[in-house]
């Protein structure tokens, strides 16, 4: 799901909860006048929207930042909060402040103020990644060393592209929409698909392969930590 889908998402969790939270009571009326029969008639059928509407944005923030996030676990801290009420799970200040923590997500999403920290993740893994395919090339062992720095290439590509609501199969294609759509240049295009080519021949086997020096994987080995690595 692509940020402009999460936006919008965002934008429709927002006016539900802003009308869930008009139809609960204040935390103060509850315990004022807390009634368990009143209490169960009254309130009960109010909350199985507030659970559901609080599920979809709980479900919303891990999908798009990660359950390590600040903006899923603030949200989660907000919306678990215990309350004095026998049996009370919702009140109007709990939802109201879950929404504006909602409206503050969709702010940073929109302005570019937000990290995925599941792509960093996975750059941290790619980077290991390279560090053993430089290990092998040291060691002689060139055809694991080009293949290895081809999976890193491509599934970071892949993985950049997909933060930019772009997807294709073919890495070929996913460079080409990357360039079309001017996130990037025509030479970056051109030396992402050379040092693809170099993966592939290693992964294929092909005895092309044997005509690159070791330098040559050491360089193409640079770019994808220099180059790719950094997107």
């Amino acid at each position: 799901m692509n940020d402009e889908k999460i936006i919008a998402a965002l934008a429709e969790l927002i006016e539900r909860g802003q009308s869930i939270s008009k139809s609960l009571h204040t935390h103060s009326e509850l315990t004022a006048n807390y009634n368990k029969e009143t209490y169960q008639s009254e309130n009960l059928g109010r909350y199985a929207p507030a659970l559901k509407w609080q599920l979809d944005a709980s479900n919303l923030l891990e999908l798009r930042f990660g359950a390590n996030s600040k903006f899923y676990t603030t949200f989660e801290k907000e919306m678990n909060k215990k309350i004095d009420v026998r049996g009370g799970r919702f009140f109007r200040e709990l939802v109201a402040n879950g929404t504006s923590i909602l409206e503050h997500v969709r702010d940073a999403l929109t302005s570019g103020y937000t990290e995925d920290l599941f792509y960093k993740r996975e750059i941290e893994v790619f980077a290991n990644l390279l560090d053993q395919a430089s290990e092998f090339l040291v060691n002689g062992h060139r055809i694991a060393a080009a293949i290895y720095g081809r999976i890193v290439l491509e599934t970071t590509v892949k993985e950049f592209a997909k933060q930019k609501g772009i997807e294709d199969k073919s890495f070929d294609q996913v460079i080409i929409k990357l360039r079309q759509n001017g996130i990037i240049s025509k030479p970056f295009e051109s030396s992402l698909r050379a040092n693809y080519q170099l993966g592939s021949e290693a992964a294929h086997g092909e005895v092309t392969f044997q005509n690159y020096s070791d330098n040559q994987i050491k360089e193409y080995l640079s770019f994808i930590r220099d180059k790719v690595l950094t997107l």
